[in-house]
């Protein structure tokens, strides 16, 4: 049964396994400043989807083992 909290974190893994890609592509070419630029914005989207991570991880750090 999936739940609405994994969910989200399944789509922010899969948002960061594109990310990565793209960027092996920019490591692999030539780096214009509109590529340059591009990867320094990925760069921020990946620490704003650490921080949803951590955000969707710590619920489950609250409840207590039974």
């Amino acid at each position: 049964m999936s739940t609405k909290p994994s969910e989200q974190m399944m789509d922010l893994l899969k948002e960061l396994a594109l990310l990565k890609g793209l960027d092996q592509k920019y490591d692999a070419g030539s780096r214009t400043d509109l590529e340059t630029t591009e990867f320094e914005g990925r760069q921020s989207r990946r620490r704003e989807i650490s921080d949803q991570i951590k955000e969707l991880a710590e619920p489950a750090r609250l409840i207590p083992n039974i």
